[in-house]
């Protein structure tokens, strides 16, 4: 007997097989050490968590729905961070699964349609391979599975198959998912909130005579219950992201850098997208494609790189129409189907990091060619810090001359004085990041780089040829770096963070940090 959805159940097994061995090695880099920050400093203390990378109480965006659940899980099993955080990327793999077969059924019964979405959602970008939070091809996918932003891009087609099943069939249940569903992504990730109200929009405008006025009140009304669903979350202010200023526009300028290279193969399905239509959520693929390929090229034009963060909408409305018409045989289907698959081939270059770190540790290596690794993301982990590892604890404050060594350090639950990502949450960041600078600054006399160490609590240095500081003294060196400390926390200055751990060092070593403390 045929089992319904075979297929799809074939292929799920397959990719949560890769996703579990890509967990399974913890090779993690880029924003990894920032998220297990996070699930560290709730799981310690969940009511009240300190800043993951600055301490004191300050309200960071990080703290959601889902790292709190992290930080519990965590908390009660006594798991580490970086555990639960990497073995829950398997889980947003999953979700992901699920949120592509759940809008797919709005587009047909075809099981092969689901299919052909996963497959094209994992390949069909380009063969320039990169890794951004809330892109799905299986390159990024690789480094970003446990980030908030999986989860939430997982709940964003299930948002738009709710409001399309409201918009048909007028089930209040649909509406309440939807408002729920809407809410946890707004706290999860605020960007890919902006792209799903975005397509849903698009998806509105597409067809606005198929809503009556009651059913399009009732879609505000649940508009406005997830804003004030999301409003009841006590951990963060929801406009601290609308507040971030021009750096954060200035960072996405990266996912327009060689552009052609990196999305070439969506273009794919644009045949599709006029293919399909006529059919059912046909038209709404085309605008939602249209529209935010108009909105990214206004912005590129504009210097608002911030708006590219649709890119990952724009490609997935091209892909679903491109597995629609595949998988439902539209007219002409049979040469278009050998032209997605050669596109697959070709993705499979850019998609050649993410299958690699599935691999064991060194077999790579063996197989790929130097020259091909060349441009792909996090090829090398920074493991230049690790020594300093049993020499500071949870809650030090330490100085890292590198930012990279800083990034290392936070994932510990050591603080920084100067954020090692792009992070305007802090108010005083520009009066930090100017110590930072003068610290380690050649010139800068050390009586003043003792005050600064005493103003925000330093107990440590790290980095090469460390300043001269008076009451630090060499602890452990490795390579090129060397970490200074001083035996004893220093209290801050009134106003200014202060460590909220008791000191750390045996009694019989005033450096060592072993032992419960």
């Amino acid at each position: 007997m045929r089992v319904r959805g075979g297929g799809y159940l074939l292929l799920s097994v397959i990719v949560s097989a890769w996703s579990v061995l890509v967990a399974g090695r913890h090779a993690w880099t880029g924003d990894w050490h920032l998220h297990v920050a996070t699930v560290r400093a709730l799981a310690h203390h969940p009511l009240a968590p300190e800043d993951p990378l600055v301490g004191g109480q300050v309200g960071s965006p990080y703290f959601t729905p889902y790292t709190l659940l992290l930080a519990l899980v965590s908390r009660t099993t006594g798991l580490t961070p970086e555990a639960v955080l990497s073995w829950a990327g398997v889980a947003n793999a999953g979700l992901l699964l699920w949120g592509l077969r759940v809008f797919c059924r709005r587009l047909g019964d075809r099981t092969a349609t689901a299919v052909l979405a996963v497959v094209f959602v994992l390949l069909l970008w380009g063969t320039r391979p990169f890794a951004w939070s809330g892109f799905p091809p299986m390159a990024s996918l690789s480094f970003t599975q446990p980030y908030p932003s999986t989860l939430a891009l997982a709940l964003m087609p299930p948002c738009w198959a709710f409001m399309l099943r409201f918009r048909e069939e007028g089930r209040p249940s649909d509406l309440v998912r939807l408002a729920v569903l809407a809410a946890l992504i707004v706290l999860v990730h605020p960007f890919t909130a902006a792209e799903t109200a975005f397509v849903a929009a698009a998806f509105l405008l597409a067809r606005p005579r198929a809503w009556t006025r009651g059913r399009l009140i009732a879609l505000a009304c649940a508009g406005i219950g997830a804003l004030a669903l999301a409003a009841l979350w006590p951990y963060a202010e929801l406009s601290a992201l609308a507040r971030a200023g021009s750096g954060f526009s200035r960072i996405h300028s990266t996912l327009v850098a060689n552009a052609f290279g990196k999305y070439w193969l969506v273009l794919v399905g644009i045949p599709a997208l006029w293919l399909g239509r006529r059919l059912p959520l046909g038209r709404e693929l085309a605008v939602g494609f249209a529209a935010g390929t108009a909105v990214v090229t206004v912005a590129v034009l504009l210097g608002r790189y911030e708006f590219t963060r649709l890119i990952p909408v724009v490609a997935l409305m091209s892909q679903l129409a491109v597995a629609r018409c595949l998988g439902d045989r539209l007219a002409g289907w049979r040469p278009y189907g050998a032209v997605a698959a050669t596109a697959c081939v070709a993705g499979l270059f850019g998609a050649a990091p993410g299958i690699a770190r599935a691999l064991p540790p060194g077999v790579p290596a063996d197989l790929v060619p130097a020259r091909a690794t060349e441009h792909w993301p996090g090829g090398r982990i920074d493991h230049r810090a690790e020594f300093a590892r049993p020499y500071v604890r949870d809650g030090d404050v330490v100085m890292a001359r590198r930012a990279a060594a800083t990034r290392t350090l936070v994932g510990w639950g050591v603080r920084a004085v100067a954020p090692p990502y792009p992070y305007p949450f802090v108010a005083d960041e520009t009066a930090r990041r100017t110590a930072q600078r003068r610290m380690f600054a050649g010139a800068t006399p050390p009586e003043e780089r003792l005050a600064l160490a005493d103003r925000y609590g330093v107990r440590c240095l790290l980095g090469r040829r460390p300043p001269e500081v008076p009451g630090f003294v060499p602890v452990a060196a490795s390579g090129r770096e060397t970490l200074l400390c001083r035996p004893r926390v220093v209290r801050a200055r009134a106003g200014i963070f202060t460590p909220s751990v008791t000191p750390l060092w045996r009694a019989g070593s005033p450096y060592s940090v072993g032992g419960s403390g």
